[in-house]
């Protein structure tokens, strides 16, 4: 029962920030899901190789975990990344990285860079996120470097604004005073790497007793690299939550497909006639998972987006 609960819950918390963004390049897309909302990143694999890799190195170790947005200053950035949020300490990390900022990309509003030291050849971990175009911040010749943009925020610049607006004060940041830090904790949950794009295929939202509704999904823009587990979900007008399995419904937790084949794209999910007495509205919700990963930590195994549509049976 704790597990279906926890899934509800991450489930939920996901679907409320479910994302719909027009991708138009095929740049490697990361979510960084933070208790004010998931916020999305295309990074510059092309432009910023160098410090995109260092960055997917520590997503993958799994470092941005529990960590924070620390530094926020209304009207310039904000930045995080390096400390835990139970402890306010520093994480250890790998080796500095060489700074990679002569590139062409600018500090413009919503980019994404990498926080440094006062020396160029420090960054590690920690990033932030332009709230205002600080093109101060540029490369512009080999005595003032600037600073490495490696990415663009496509999808929740609303949530990066409302972070900005935080009220901060003084605080203890792994023992040494730091201004501009948040009074309530900016938690950034994880920073998942997005290995598929599911969509709902469009359909009417209004049914009535007797229609024949037909659910499918549709994977687009991002090709899967590896199969993953196909989870599906429907959340009922009292709220209870249904898994929908290949043999029909459940309130058990379970997939809809284990180890999808990457040569799948297309899903249909099911097909039946509205009974009577079925009515209200239904969110459907559909999430790509790690194979056999722990339905109690959703949030941190989620590899793709929140596919979200509702339907009503009158």
């Amino acid at each position: 029962m704790k597990k279906k609960n926890n899934f509800y819950h991450s489930l939920c918390l996901f679907a409320s920030m479910a994302i719909s963004s027009e991708l138009f390049a095929q740049n490697t897309l990361v979510d960084i899901a933070s208790n004010k909302g998931v916020i999305t990143v295309q990074l510059s694999d092309d432009k910023a190789p160098a410090t995109v890799a260092n960055f997917l190195a520590y997503v993958e170790e799994g470092f941005y975990e529990n960590t924070l947005f620390h530094r926020v200053i209304q009207d310039f950035m904000i930045q995080g990344g390096g400390y835990e949020a139970d402890t306010k300490e520093a994480k250890p990390t790998h080796q500095a990285i060489s700074l990679e900022s002569n590139t062409n990309l600018s500090n413009l509003r919503g980019t994404i860079a990498m926080a440094r030291r006062t020396a160029p050849n420090t960054a590690t971990t920690q990033f932030f996120i332009n709230t205002v175009d600080n093109t101060f911040l540029d490369y512009q010749d080999p005595s003032s470097p600037g600073y490495a943009v490696f990415g663009q925020v496509i999808d929740g610049m609303d949530i990066v604004d409302s972070i900005s607006e935080q009220t901060t004060s003084n605080a203890l940041l792994n023992s040494t005073a730091a201004r501009d830090v948040p009074v309530d904790p900016i938690i950034i949950d994880a920073i998942r790497l997005r290995k598929g794009q599911l969509n709902f295929v469009e359909q009417p939202s209004v049914y009535t007793e007797g229609d024949t509704i037909t659910v499918q999904l549709e994977e687009t823009q991002i090709e899967r690299q590896s199969p993953l587990d196909l989870w599906v979900a429907i959340i009922s007008p009292e709220h209870h939550l249904i898994f929908v399995t290949g043999d029909g419904f459940t309130d058990i937790p379970s997939a809809f497909q284990l180890n999808v084949s990457t040569a799948t794209s297309s899903h249909p999910i099911f097909n039946f006639t509205a009974p009577e007495g079925l009515t209200g509205n239904y969110t459907l919700l559909a999430v790509f998972n790690q194979p056999s990963a722990d339905l109690s930590d959703l949030k941190h195994s989620l590899r793709s987006n929140i596919a979200q549509t509702i339907i009503e049976i009158k």
